[in-house]
């Protein structure tokens, strides 16, 4: 079973943009043709339709539609590959509020000795 199907996201500049899900008996595809989809990004439109937020929708009456992508056993497997690119993204921002945190210390340091003096 080979399945393809065009919801439209809505946009910023008010012109919907089209996201089309390929479903094959293995595997689940996900298309935005806005720009950061048409570089193979994850998008705002991708996610949303992921976390299965209708009020992304341009067309409302395709609620029953996304409902429907969202209960095939592919998207179930989908899911899974998710939760691992979503555990990696967390992992990258704690490594970034550590590295925030250790650049502060390290200008506070070059600070207080520019201020008060450099101890040998």
């Amino acid at each position: 079973m080979n399945t393809k199907t065009t919801l439209l996201a809505k946009s910023s500049s008010g012109e919907p943009h089209k996201v089309e899900f390929f479903v094959s008996d293995s595997d689940f595809k996900i298309f935005c043709h806005c720009q950061a989809g048409v570089l193979h990004r994850m998008c705002k439109h991708k996610q949303a339709f992921i976390d299965g937020d209708v009020s992304m929708l341009f067309d409302s009456s395709q609620a029953g539609q996304l409902s429907e992508i969202r209960e095939s056993p592919q998207f179930k497997n989908l899911l899974k590959i998710l939760e691992v690119y979503s555990n990696q993204l967390a992992e990258i921002e704690k490594e970034k509020r550590d590295l925030d945190k250790k650049e502060k210390q390290i200008k506070t340091e070059m600070g207080k000795g520019l201020s008060f003096g450099f101890k040998n």
